[in-house]
């Protein structure tokens, strides 16, 4: 009996000690992040003769490690998508930087130099206000460009934190799995706590999810599909690469055991803070970025095409006022061929513009297809026009390929440094730093063609009351109209005389018939020349009232017409025109353009409109958060009060076994002197 007792005794003396240990284990890992409370279970001892063998457990619940792991991926992501968003939004919140007020003011001054066009101070107003709405665009494109750079530098940081811990949860799975499942072999609970927190850890930074394996193993994949750690502690690594673009690094995921395997990461799905980095990138800061260099040369080429409509200050046709840059195309890697490709606004087709990037794809060695690309880079459907080439170099712009199919843009392709092959590709993203390199090819106010290159008189001893009306300038390119540089009209004065019938007979400075109108209902005399069959002189006009037969009117280069503001006028209107294309693609008949100020409160609403969204976003990630949390430490935190409460117990159960142990050497001690 004394024996029994004694093995009785011991043994809840040990038990007792080991639930006092892992208690006491439980309240000094209070504040160790990742601690998961754990409990000792023990079995009773065959035949009654005390405690049998226990078992410490952690007290994890792995629906509650899941939630915990989504919901903090979704507030990393949220939370770096605001963090990022902010600055984007305090930038174009600021009136000191307002693209708007910055066009507003051009065309106050332009209204004041209207007002009196041979005051020179007037039109200098005018350069400067231009030098100064430059001065915008090129600070906010700059200051998106440098956070476009603090992206690739946060993103290979973010990827290196990932791939420690990655490699740390790959080499605890070894360790793991090293000690086996046997019955007598304890679970290595302290292992198991440091793999769940490198999971969360991981988890900030993108969006995971977990498979059991073999002998406790963690299999981890990426939201978007990908394993990251495999069996056997294998492994892969994340990394960057800018493809073809060097300043916009991607993900791609290489095995530890073999670099030549290489899977891409697609950015959408990813979560977490490299998920919310990447997808401010795509979906906010480079929509931003082409959307203000669309604004940029939109604005820029309407100027400059407008300009070279009218006579300047010194008596000249009108030149460009803006620079508007050549923009070269990134080549892939996979690229075969070496030749090149570069584009340019083509005059007169910055409307046609989209706020997109494009994609240039040789189908063939001599035929290349052009296609838009959307915010994720993928390839708008019904945008592609394929063109074929007939000789290198190659230029295409919209007198060789019809519509605005190549998007407002010339493309050239150059095989001097080497032949282009089937399958190369090239991105052209020329809206991404337009921006920036946009700028005045002068600050002379002269070169402001406030006048028009024209002007329009009647015959004194004319019978009739008919005056010139309109006249309209539509070119002034001495290679495609009658002007000539620089500043003249081949063939003028033109001699206009009414011959009855609704016609008129047109003639030249030597008095030669250049052409005789069809006939034309009284009152509507509009577009002689066109009517005459003169529609390639690059000028047309109108005649307004009743003309008697016989009278003339003349039309002239507008020689010491300083005063003169026709083209400044129309300069003023483009404020008010649809300068801008909605989108790449649009429905027959859809309205697809914009004006200037519409262009830039779309932008900046946008911005607005995403910053509340992440905002609220990143609030309901808080709470789902914190309810997650609450959740997981009500199972596997430690609870101070309920862990007193056990220590006080065990010490007990541990006086008591002990008591035992004391009653039983009594007990023996008793029969030892009775047998004496």
């Amino acid at each position: 009996m004394a024996d029994n007792l004694l093995t009785i005794g011991t043994s809840g003396v040990l038990a007792s000690t080991g639930l006092l240990n892992t208690t006491g284990n439980n309240i000094s890992n209070l504040n160790t992040k990742g601690y998961v409370r754990q409990s000792t279970e023990y079995e009773a001892a065959m035949l009654g003769l005390g405690v049998g063998r226990g078992t410490t457990n952690r007290l994890a619940n792995e629906f509650s490690l899941l939630q915990l792991r989504r919901d903090t991926s979704a507030l990393s992501y949220n939370q770096q998508f605001l963090t990022e968003a902010s600055r984007v939004d305090s930038l174009f919140s600021n009136t000191s930087n307002s693209i708007a007020s910055g066009i507003s003011d051009l065309y106050k001054q332009l209204q004041s130099a209207n007002n009196d066009a041979s005051n020179t101070s007037f039109r200098q107003l005018v350069m400067g206000s231009a030098q100064t709405l430059i001065g915008k665009f090129n600070t906010l494109s700059s200051i998106v460009l440098e956070q476009r750079l603090a992206i690739n530098q946060q993103l290979d940081a973010l990827v290196s934190d990932a791939n420690s811990q990655i490699t740390v949860i790959a080499e605890l799975n070894k360790q793991i799995a090293g000690y086996g499942q046997g019955a007598n072999t304890p679970a290595p609970n302290d292992l198991l706590d440091k793999r769940d927190e490198a999971l969360r850890k991981l988890s900030e930074l993108v969006e995971i999810t977990t498979v059991d394996g073999e002998n406790r193993e963690k299999l981890v994949f990426l939201n978007t599909g990908q394993s990251i750690v495999l069996q056997q502690g294998k492994f892969s690594l994340m990394s960057t690469v800018g493809d073809p673009d060097p300043e916009r690094k991607s993900l791609q995921l290489q095995l530890d055991y073999n670099s030549n395997v290489i899977g891409e990461v697609e950015s959408q799905t990813l979560g977490g803070k490299i998920g919310g980095l990447l997808e401010f990138r795509s979906q906010m800061l480079e929509p931003t970025q082409n959307k203000l260099g669309q604004l940029a040369l939109g604005l820029a080429d309407a100027f400059n095409t407008q300009n070279r409509l009218g006579m300047d200050g010194n008596g000249q046709l009108g030149k460009d006022i803006f620079s508007l840059g050549t923009y070269g195309g990134y080549p892939m890697t996979s690229n075969t061929g070496a030749g090149i490709v570069t584009a340019v606004v083509e005059p007169g087709k910055g409307k046609d513009i989209p706020p997109n990037d494009f994609l240039v794809t040789f189908t063939a060695p001599n035929q290349f297809t052009m296609e838009a690309l959307d915010t994720r880079g993928n390839v708008i459907a019904g945008s592609a026009v394929t063109q074929t080439i007939t000789a290198y170099p190659a230029t295409f712009n919209s007198s060789n390929v019809p519509g605005n199919f190549l998007n407002g843009f010339e493309i050239t392709l150059d095989n001097t440094a080497g032949a282009f092959a089937n399958g190369d590709q090239f991105v052209l993203k020329p809206l991404s730093i337009a921006g920036q390199t946009i700028s005045l090819l002068n600050n002379r106010p002269e070169d402001l063609a406030l006048a028009s290159p024209l002007r329009g008189e009647f015959n004194i001893n004319n019978l009739g009351n008919a005056k010139v009306g309109a006249i309209s300038i539509t070119d002034t390119d001495p290679a495609t109209s009658q002007f000539t540089a620089p500043g003249a009209v081949t063939g003028g004065p033109f001699t206009v005389t009414f011959i009855g019938g609704g016609q008129f007979e047109i003639r030249d400075n030597a008095n030669a018939l250049l052409g005789t109108t069809a006939a034309m209902a009284s009152g509507s005399y509009n577009n002689l020349f066109d009517s005459a069959g003169l529609s390639g002189y690059g000028f047309d006009m109108s005649v307004t009232g009743v003309p008697k037969i016989g009278d003339n009117f003349t039309l002239s280069y507008n020689t010491g017409g300083f005063k003169d503001n026709s083209n400044g006028l129309a300069m003023a209107k483009l404020q008010d025109k649809d300068l801008l294309r909605k989108t790449a693609v649009a429905a027959a008949g859809a309205d697809n353009v914009m004006t200037l100020n519409e262009g830039y409160g779309t932008m900046v609403g946008a911005i607005g409109e995403k910053t509340s969204q992440i905002k609220i976003a990143t609030e309901s990630s808080k709470a789902l958060l914190s309810q997650s949390e609450a959740w997981y430490q009500s199972v596997s935190g430690v609870n101070l009060d309920e862990e007193a409460a056990n220590l006080i117990r065990f010490q007990q159960s541990y006086a008591a076994a002990a008591k035992i142990i004391s009653t039983s050497q009594t007990i023996f001690d008793t029969l030892l002197q009775a047998a004496r």
